[in-house]
């Protein structure tokens, strides 16, 4: 009966339904019921002609009402965090609309109709304004990369599908484990080839296609094999996509780490599915893992199967479950338009180990895919089922690899040569002549105008560094003896970095991006001593892969600065991985051997605990005095800003987030609002972007302040 009510506010509650009743609140604008557990809204809701603003986020919803597009003064609607499976097309009548938040929902389709709406779409948030926000959704039509590439993408999608689509029903599967532990034995399974005990190990890669047929229904297979040779491992990363299926392969007769390889296909491989093959349970048929534990921690796992592939025990079963899980993949109900099927057949029949730009961009346009975005978006499908190799930086974008093992043989003909093991990694280009040069008829030819297309593509995935114009270094076949060297340890800032998986990728990359630092030839497969001029600071960080820790340390005049800049380089490669737990950890000062997490320190700080004893100590330590040794405590604004320059201009751990903060935090054209929304968005994605010491907020007035003077 409070006819006059404009708005009204009944969210984090624990309601269930809204009354019937509230449809005579005839003058209501806002209506905030989130946090909730409602499972649906009543439809009457509707009549609530003079709403502006509707946010029942973070219930049970199952559906929305399609009368809701009678709601023509509706600006803002908020259903996100819902359960809802349907997206109703008559939602895009609502012509005021300058925000809709349906992301962590159900969605599979999105109504072609509400790109007829004129608002941004974005997978995520980063305006508060004029945007459709769709994240967290398992889209099928359109796929989830062309929602990713915004609203252009998405109406080029809904208009080739005029001209006929089909599912794509294909299926990249690849096989991961240590080098003999049976992966190609059990792939020739699937074939029904014989075993063969003398099987030559696979160096490289080995790609079969195969197929299975369910009724009507046939789906085409691509087996990828890889070399488990451990030097291999750091190349896994080239080819391990998304849409994939995996199947780990351990030897029964090895205490091997399965965690190691599950860590790895979640990090490239997302939520693919993944089967667990125990193999050679002949030699040891008492072999088996940890099952429930496993698949408590890692989601993908759809089973585990102990076989033998010498004797054939358990074969069968294995093949069946595989069937059964490729039939239930979802993506390959993922519709295509005809025209992209036509240019991925044209590929994939094609004798050429690689095409360039623009003979890809004449071969769409032949087809009718006119628009770059469109163009982008199918070699990133072609991508994932590993018909295409193709990447996005300048230096690679304009070579599309047709024959994954042109380009796989040819980057481990560089890492397995003798010459470059001979002399710890180094490589002078012009012995690429002699390192690619054919050894017979089978091998592929590598002309010198892609050399560079090789040598680029081992820095993107820095597994290599210019030592000069003519010179590169591959850190992974660096000496494994730490050499001699003078170190003041005991008075050093120290710290480290424990994880729950250790990627045995980490460190040559850390050594990659921080080569410029190096001092002198002090550096070594786990290793490397750092030396910064502009810091007046020396370093020393080390890989303990057995106990999954980095360990820092640092001395020198700027130390806590030149700590800040190894963990921003440290952060941004453990970023480069999904699901990988990495914990910043601060030792005693008086007991290495105990340490609490800076994290935790930061908590203590923000609650006002000044003491804190930490776990396996009998003495209470002072939190501020534990965040001094590793952080500027009381910096002016002037040496904040100086901080701030010298992260910015590190040659070799400058950041593309730090250099574009800085710029725009100078220029004159942002508004103050428009800079603290960009800080803020900084925050959110990368916490840690700017390292130790570094309050953005804090930088921001003080810039802003400035200006204004």
């Amino acid at each position: 009966q409070l006819h006059n009510l404009t708005q009204l506010d009944v969210s984090s509650n624990q309601l269930t339904s809204l009354p019937p009743e509230i449809t005579q609140l005839h003058n209501l604008t806002q209506l905030d019921a989130s946090n909730n557990q409602l499972a649906s809204l009543p439809l009457g809701i509707t009549q609530l002609h003079n709403l502006i603003e509707l946010d029942v986020s973070n219930n049970q919803l199952a559906s929305l009402p399609s009368r809701i597009a009678q709601l023509h003064d509706l600006k803002r609607l908020d259903v996100s965090n819902n359960l809802l499976a349907l997206l109703p097309s008559k939602i895009a009548q609502l012509n005021n609309l300058k925000r809709l938040d349906v992301s962590n929902n159900h969605l599979i389709s999105l109504p072609q109709e509400i790109t007829a709406l004129d608002l941004e779409i974005k997978w995520r948030v980063n305006s508060f304004f004029d945007q459709i926000i769709l994240g967290n959704n398992p889209f099928e039509v359109p796929p989830i990369e062309i929602i990713k590439e915004g609203k252009e993408a998405i109406i080029n999608y809904f208009r080739s599908l005029e001209g006929g689509k089909s599912a794509i029903n294909e299926l990249k599967i690849v096989l991961v484990g240590d080098g003999g532990s049976g992966k190609t034995s059990l792939m020739k399974r699937f074939f029904r080839e014989p075993f063969n005990i003398l099987e030559p190990q696979t160096h490289g890669i080995d790609i079969r296609l195969g197929r299975i047929t369910d009724g009507s229904n046939t789906v085409k297979l691509r087996f990828w094999d890889f070399g488990g040779q451990q030097i291999m491992h750091a190349t896994h990363q080239f080819f391990l996509s998304k849409r994939s299926m995996y199947i780990l392969v351990l030897d029964s007769r090895k205490d091997e780490q399965a965690e190691y390889w599950l860590k790895l296909i979640e990090s490239f491989g997302g939520d693919s599915p993944i089967l667990i093959a125990i193999n050679k349970i002949d030699q040891n048929p008492s072999s088996d893992v940890n099952r429930r534990f496993l698949q408590g921690k890692y989601k993908g796992i759809r089973g585990f199967y102990r076989v033998s592939c010498q004797t054939d025990e358990g074969i069968e079963d294995f093949l069946n479950a595989l069937r059964k899980e490729i039939l239930e993949i979802e993506h390959l109900k993922i519709y295509w338009p005809e025209n992209w099927f036509h240019v991925k057949e044209q590929l994939d029949n094609s004798d050429k180990n690689y095409m360039d730009y623009d003979s890809y961009v004449d071969l769409c346009t032949t087809e009718g895919i006119i628009s770059k975005s469109a163009q982008d978006t199918l070699v990133e499908f072609l991508n994932d089922l590993g018909i295409v190799i193709h990447f996005k930086e300048m230096s690679l974008v304009d070579t599309y690899v047709l024959e994954p093992k042109w380009i796989t043989e040819g980057v481990y003909k560089v890492i397995n040569s003798e010459i470059v093991a001979r002399k710890k990694g180094l490589l002078q280009l012009q012995q690429l002549d002699l390192i690619l040069k054919p050894k017979n008829e089978t091998d592929y030819l590598y002309p010198r105008r892609q050399y560079h297309y090789i040598v680029n593509l081992m820095k993107k995935f820095e597994l290599c560094y210019d030592i000069d114009s003519n010179a590169i270094l591959v850190p992974d076949l660096l000496e494994i003896q730490e050499p001699m060297f003078d170190f003041d340890y005991q008075n050093s800032l120290r710290f480290f970095v424990e994880y729950d998986f250790l990627p045995k990728s980490v460190m040559p990359r850390f050594i990659v991006k921080m080569h410029t630092n190096i001092k002198g030839e002090l550096k070594w497969r786990t290793g490397v001593f750092l030396e910064s001029k502009l810091f007046n600071s020396i370093a020393v960080v080390k890989a303990d892969n057995d106990a999954r820790k980095i360990y820092i340390f640092v001395n020198g005049k700027h130390k806590r600065d030149y700590l800040a800049v190894i963990l921003s380089c440290i952060d941004n490669i453990n970023q480069s991985f999904e699901k990988l737990k990495a914990i910043e950890k601060v030792p005693m000062p008086d007991n290495p051997e105990i340490s609490v997490s800076y994290k935790h320190l930061l908590i203590l700080e923000q609650k006002g605990k000044q003491k804190y004893m930490p776990d396996g100590s009998d003495k209470e330590y002072n939190v501020r005095d534990l965040l001094g040794t590793i952080r500027e405590s009381d910096s002016t604004d002037e040496e904040m800003l100086g901080l701030l320059r010298r992260l910015a201009s590190e040659s070799g751990s400058a950041n593309e987030e730090m250099l574009e903060l800085l710029r725009r935090l100078a220029s004159e054209s942002d508004t103050e609002e428009s800079l603290l929304e960009q800080i803020n968005d900084i925050i959110t994605a990368k916490p840690n972007v700017m390292g130790f010491g570094i309050d953005l907020n804090r930088v921001f007035n003080i810039l802003i302040a400035k200006r204004k003077h």
